[in-house]
């Protein structure tokens, strides 16, 4: 097979490097220029450029363009470069986690393994400002303790919250995490031993099973579409005829992966499901105030009249991911929860907590959650639209209505782990189907992260991975 033309065009900028036509630091041909030099298209130069950046031969400065790199620096004696991740060590459930986070190596130019948005999203210098301000207002916060005063105000804040998604949620009933994975395990902790069953979607995020796997604990999986979410025939077939099930952890708007948005009607239907089986349910709502649309989805909570289902809710997604700041709506599991969350999170950083609590009252959520909702639903858009203009004919997607994740279904022979290794090789990562279930299951699948600013570069990246798709397929 003859060699790819972005290859042959590296290679000859590569010699021009070594020659010294080229001394480190001076800045390369525009990709425009380089695509006449070679009569090729843009893309095609920007991917030569992209595969050198990988190489660390050249370095991309935003605006500015393509600059030679300074020679690397070698190894100490006895030293060694460590290697890049391999697709196989995600079969292994408890290194699924730590072997994504090693993707964000910054030897990987595009990366689109996780479900986050880009840092640029968010009101950085804002936030900075608001930090500053409350500090020099209230330079006691810097301590250990929130005073009971401003606590107050942040439950009121957070009921009201809840009110405007139809939960009815009084600030004594509110407890508050660190982030929304503490606020699932800590209900996990209270509501199952080691050796428990507890039912979740599949495809399902990865860390969700890394947790239950460290609780000891047995993950049933049922199937979720990408249009529809749960399967609640599945689920009342496996309460009916599989092990007996200790609760469900489900995330009806906007499901990681699939970005599956379970219809009003469906929800209902679960919990009259859930109430028949006497089956808790922990509801995931981190991606639920990620909505396109101009109305937010209704959790599952807003039809629990039994305070059998525990809310979980964050702000990492949707305004600070930093802040690391979620809370619970646990119903009647929440003094035995309270009682956890003591012992587990102890505090939260009080100077966080008061500017949250400000943001919240003064309505400045809403507009920062507005502008972030306007910036995802464009990235969606287009690395939908790149996805099928350059992945294998057969291709299959369903663009969610909100969140940051595309789920990708490519045609049933394609090998994504066999995929992810050429594109890490090329500096482009993403999450291999294998990842979201126990199983051997989604081998033809991929989960994108669209939550980056859809440049030139990340079009070239998704163009280059359908064309290495379709050589897996």
């Amino acid at each position: 097979m003859s060699e790819p033309l972005y290859l042959h065009i590296a290679a000859v900028l590569a010699g021009r490097l070594d020659s010294g036509e080229f001394p480190p630091g001076s800045r390369l041909p525009a990709v425009r220029t380089l695509a006449q030099q070679h009569g090729v298209n843009t893309l095609t130069a920007l991917a030569a450029y992209r595969h050198l950046e990988q190489q660390q031969r050249v370095l991309a400065r935003p605006r500015a363009g393509f600059f030679a790199a300074l020679p690397r620096a070698q190894p100490a004696a006895g030293g060694t470069v460590a290697p890049l991740p391999s697709a196989a060590a995600l079969v292994d459930v408890s290194n699924r986690m730590s072997t994504l986070l090693q993707l964000g190596d910054e030897r990987i130019a595009v990366q689109l393994h996780m479900a986050e948005a880009a840092a640029s999203l968010y009101p950085a210098l804002e936030l900075a400002k608001r930090l500053q301000l409350t500090l020099t207002r209230q330079p006691a916060l810097i301590g250990a303790q929130l005073p009971a005063s401003e606590q107050r105000r942040l439950l009121a804040a957070l009921s009201h919250l809840a009110g405007e998604r139809g939960l009815a949620v009084a600030a004594d009933d509110i407890l508050l995490t660190h982030g929304i994975t503490e606020g699932i395990s800590l209900a996990l902790r209270h509501l199952t031993r080691p050796g428990d069953t507890v039912a979740v979607e599949t495809p399902v995020y990865f860390g969700l099973l890394q947790t239950l796997e460290g609780l000891g604990l047995k993950a049933l999986e049922i199937p979720c579409a990408p249009d529809s979410g749960l399967s609640l025939e599945a689920l009342e077939f496996a309460l009916r005829h599989g092990p007996a099930v200790k609760c469900l952890v489900c995330v009806p708007n906007f499901q990681n992966p699939t970005g599956a948005l379970m219809p009003d009607e469906h929800k209902k239907r679960l919990l009259q499901l859930a109430r028949r089986h006497g089956m808790t349910v922990i509801e995931d709502d981190v991606f639920g105030d990620l909505h396109y649309g101009a109305l937010r989805p209704t959790p599952l909570k807003a039809w629990d009249r039994d305070g059998e289902v525990i809310y979980c809710a964050s702000f990492t997604k949707s305004f600070a991911p930093s802040f690391r700041l979620g809370w619970m709506a646990a119903g009647r599991h929440h003094a035995a929860l309270a009682r956890l969350c003591a012992s587990s999170t102890l505090v939260s950083s009080p100077l966080l907590q008061v500017v949250l609590a400000d943001v919240l009252e003064s309505g400045d959520y809403a507009r920062i959650s507005l502008h972030l909702r306007q910036q995802l639903a464009q990235q969606m858009q287009a690395s939908a639209d790149a996805v099928l203009a350059h992945f294998p004919h057969g291709t299959r997607l369903r663009r969610p209505q909100g969140g940051v994740v595309l789920w990708v279904e490519c045609p049933d022979t394609c090998d994504t782990g066999r995929l992810l290794q050429m594109a890490l090789a090329e500096g482009i990562s993403f999450a291999p189907g294998m990842a979201f279930s126990a199983e051997p299951r989604f081998a033809h699948c991929l989960r994108i992260n669209c939550g980056q600013p859809f440049t030139a570069a990340l079009a070239a990246a998704i163009a280059r991975l359908g064309q290495l798709a379709r050589r897996c397929c």
